[in-house]
């Protein structure tokens, strides 16, 4: 009983915020659209530098504190001491406020570096100062964003981003309409304040006791996020120039066709599980920090969230490789079909992925940055390391087979790891599972190299798909009876 209790947690986080999250991404796509009728490319690439600008400073200036603070916040709200958790939520809101102004300070300082680097002129100096306030409002959000997932207020946090996300786009379509290239920065303005907004509404509902805490306190008990949050940034301005980094030794290699094919497959890759791990993270990462020292417990915790990982993510990475040629289509146009083989390649290590992505969060649920830190730069160097071997080999496709070899390591490295952090075992359970969706993905990866008619071609393409969905679902129903739980809502809706 406590077993499917918590599935049903993991199931319906997952359900609420993911909702929230696949809708963001098709009002991000809608919003695209309109944003290139109405301003053309020229407005877009203005657009893509500005955003750029804000987030490179952002992941400077926020020391990662968005994503450190939940495991102390986690912590504290687990531990059900009110006291805790009203220092925890004090110590993260200060933290937050003085790294936005920071932020907000040092884009201003230095805009002038900023447009010569972006822009290679000085012209846009006094819209970058203007973009100071979205990087204090952004970096604000990420803060309220931080203490209601610490808080698992998992249906906030979804409420939260789509509100905002549809005010924003509401105003800012409306501001591109009205006034061109003209309104991009008060467009700007008004998305960071819509988010700022909606996130503070829905934070401020959280009931903490009134404490008093000296500067010096705030220091103390905030250095162990602090420190934590440090090695995050790191891996994420890490992980930015080793992205920069392959893409210029592919141009270096080929032309700036070829980047352009492997930046349509690695967006797919990347958007094919992003909203399914954005999803579970939102509440398996504050589980995780919840449980302390109770080894066992976390090991369950890993083997129940890759069960379910493994059930979500399947069934779309078989249905994205049998009709890759066809989804290249529709998210780019038929010049991309070429990226086909990349893009398999590709979608093949993200299923390691769905495996490993479980193991990532303990080093972080335990406080051992350098390890997550060092593990992350593991992956990255063997990427690029492998990339550059294979290339002289295969061209382009080597850079997906990179992509597989990279992941199967890190799984290999992060199972011994997570064994010696917490005694983990992948349940036998989990193994079968595990083999059984990979063999189907493995087939799914065969089949267009199959010489058979087009008619066969389909037909075994569709009994794929249909046994992955099928296998996927009454795996699902025996941890958690959907059925069941369905009628006990409609029942609700019926009685309402």
């Amino acid at each position: 009983m406590q077993q499917e209790q918590s599935y049903g947690q993991i199931v319906k986080s997952t359900g609420i915020f993911g909702g929230s999250q696949v809708f963001n991404l098709l009002l991000g796509i809608v919003r695209t659209k309109l944003v290139a009728v109405l301003l053309g490319p020229v407005g877009v690439g203005l657009i893509s530098l500005y955003q750029n600008i804000i987030d490179m400073v952002r992941s400077v200036t926020d020391l990662g504190l968005g994503f450190s603070s939940v495991r102390d916040m986690s912590a504290a709200a687990a531990s059900d001491d009110e006291l805790r958790k009203a220092r925890t939520a004090k110590v993260l809101r200060r933290w937050i406020c003085f790294t936005s102004v920071a932020g907000a300070l040092a884009t201003i300082l230095f805009s002038r570096q900023i447009s010569q680097l972006a822009f290679h002129d000085i012209e846009h100096v006094f819209p970058i100062c203007l973009l100071s306030m979205c990087v204090l409002m952004s970096s604000l959000s990420a803060g309220q964003r931080a203490l209601l997932q610490g808080m698992r207020r998992i249906g906030d946090m979804a409420a939260a981003s789509v509100i905002g996300s549809t005010l924003a786009c509401v105003v800012s379509v409306a501001l591109y309409y009205f006034f061109g290239q003209d309104g991009i920065i008060p467009a700007f303005l008004a998305t960071g304040l819509v988010m700022l907004l909606c996130s503070t509404w829905y934070a401020r509902r959280l009931e903490f006791r009134q404490v008093a805490l000296s500067l010096r306190e705030t220091l103390r008990h905030g250095r162990g996020m602090v420190v934590l949050g440090c090695y995050s940034m790191v891996v994420g301005v890490v992980s930015t120039l080793f992205s920069l980094l392959i893409r210029s030794l592919i141009e270096l290699w080929s032309d700036m066709a070829t980047v352009g094919l492997f930046q349509s497959s690695n967006a797919i890759a990347a958007m094919a599980l992003s909203s399914i791990f954005a999803a579970m993270a939102a509440d398996y990462y504050p589980r995780l920090c919840g449980v302390g020292e109770d080894k066992d417990k976390m090991s369950r915790y890993v083997n129940e969230q890759m069960r379910v990982a493994l059930l979500l993510s399947t069934p779309v990475l078989v249905v994205m490789l049998v009709l890759a040629p066809w989804v290249l289509r529709i998210f780019n146009s038929a010049d991309f079909v070429s990226a086909q083989d990349l893009l398999r390649w590709q979608l093949l290590g993200c299923f390691l992925k769905v495996l490993n992505w479980p193991l990532g969060y303990v080093p972080l649920s335990r406080g051992k940055g350098l390890v997550f830190m060092l593990t992350e730069l593991l992956w990255h160097g063997l990427y690029l390391g492998l990339s550059c071997l294979l290339w002289q080999v295969m061209a382009l496709e080597g850079v997906g087979v990179a992509y597989l070899g990279a992941h199967l390591i890190y799984t290999v490295v992060m199972l011994l790891i997570v064994r010696k952090m917490c005694g983990f075992r992948m349940e036998l359970r989990n193994l079968v599972l595990s083999s059984l969706l990979g063999l189907l993905t493995a087939l799914a990866f065969l089949l267009p190299r199959l010489q058979c008619p087009c008619w066969c071609w389909w037909l075994l393409g569709g009994l794929l798909m249909a046994a992955t969905g099928a296998l996927s679902l009454l795996e699902l129903n025996r941890i958690w009876p959907l059925r069941e739980h369905l009628g006990r809502y409609m029942k609700k809706l019926r009685s309402r």
